[in-house]
């Protein structure tokens, strides 16, 4: 594992989502797999090459309607009215759907996936997907361990200035224009012309090397691949998927979604997160203002494996942390993600910094992963596992 991790995070290094390192990694993914013997599928799709794209294009849109209201036309204050009314919703559409209705309008990168297919040793009667994702984000200034509790005040902040900019061009439709309507405005205006600053100042930051986020956890995912291929399990077959594009908008996972939907529809997913050092957790709530929960039978089967797997320590934790496992929750799948979690922020491990090395991530804490979750998938395919285990 650690050999896969070195390659990852120190040789090829930032992986960020549709760069030229990204590809490198996928294909370091890829051989790495085909050496041992498993079968690969590649996808290559378009993808939003940022997650501030996505706030930016809101307040671009609100910006632009402060400028209509400005020009003092009834029908302008009317189109302006109407677009700030939408920001509020688009932001919110963004945080639970990595999407917006102006995505056509945003820059775009080639990103792709490598998915790997373990079959079972006897007849396929049920999948399940494990998750890790190749790209890296970059240094955030407030997506990151050590601002993460400000996320969501922020955000909720945002949502109301955004709203109260649409209901307040409201009044002065409605009103007629009355002359307080431009001033009050102003002051929204500048709150969200300090927030485009700071978004685009964001997204010029170097991206991170990613040992936690996400190396240290294809790391994982290889090496328990290794491991069911040498020793399959008896019926369920198992899918490896190594998504791009999740530091942006989940592309990579819903291009693999959509290419298997017959098959995937019923299946179980386990999502790798940060599981490099801290404590190895599986979360029961995460997610940034809009929560999302496991799938209970995911929740009760994992509490089931931990609690029975008292030599590895794994807890039950919640996280402000939207990753892949919300696309799938949101889209009605069963699902669950297994972390890492620094005791001391709450968050994953050096998340989003520059910090995040190689030389800070513990091997024994990736085997206690790889351990938890190769239990998890023979208790899946075998729920009497654990008792035969015991």
């Amino acid at each position: 594992m650690m050999a896969d991790l070195h390659a990852l995070a120190a040789d090829i290094g930032p992986r960020g989502t549709g760069t030229p390192e990204e590809a490198v990694a996928a294909d370091y993914v890829a051989n790495r797999l085909t050496s041992m013997g498993i079968p690969v599928e590649r996808h290559t799709f378009q993808a939003v090459t940022s997650q501030n794209a996505f706030p930016i294009a809101i307040n671009l849109v609100a910006l632009l309607a402060v400028i209509l209201y400005s020009l003092n036309k009834e029908i302008l204050r009317s189109v302006a009215a109407g677009l700030a009314l939408t920001t509020a919703p688009m932001l919110w559409q963004t945080i639970r759907t990595s999407n917006i209705p102006l995505r056509f309008l945003l820059p775009m990168v080639t990103s792709q996936n490598v998915i790997a297919s373990i079959k079972p040793k006897q007849d396929v009667r049920q999948h399940v997907v494990l998750l890790a994702h190749l790209d890296t984000n970059r240094c955030r200034m407030i997506w990151q361990s050590s601002t993460v509790r400000y996320l969501e005040p922020l955000t909720y902040l945002t949502l109301v200035i955004l709203a109260l900019l649409g209901l307040i061009y409201l009044i002065g439709v409605l009103f007629h224009d009355p002359g307080w309507v431009w001033w009050i405005s102003l002051l929204f205006a500048a709150y969200i012309l300090g927030s485009l600053v700071l978004l685009w100042i964001d997204d010029r930051t170097q991206y991170s090397p990613g040992a936690h986020d996400n190396a240290a956890s294809v790391a994982v995912a290889l090496a328990i691949s290794r491991r069911f291929k040498t020793n399959p399990l008896q019926n369920t077959h198992l899918w490896v998927a190594f998504t791009g594009a999740e530091e942006t908008d989940h592309s990579g996972l819903k291009v693999f979604l959509d290419k298997h939907k017959s098959i995937l529809t019923q299946s179980a997913f386990i999502g790798l997160e940060g599981v490099g050092s801290g404590d190895i957790v599986f979360l029961s709530r995460q997610g940034l203002c809009a929560h999302y929960r496991p799938d209970p039978e995911m929740l009760n089967l994992t509490k089931r494996v931990a609690a029975h797997s008292t030599d590895l320590n794994v807890q039950e934790a919640q996280m402000t942390m939207e990753d892949e496992i919300g696309t799938l929750r949101r889209r009605g799948y069963k699902a669950i993600c297994i972390a890492g979690m620094d005791p001391d922020t709450g968050s994953l491990p050096r998340w989003h910094r520059p910090d995040d090395t190689v030389d800070s991530v513990s091997i024994e804490i990736m085997e206690t992963a790889a351990d938890f979750v190769t239990r998890m998938l023979r208790e899946i395919d075998n729920p009497s596992s654990l008792k035969q285990e015991g």
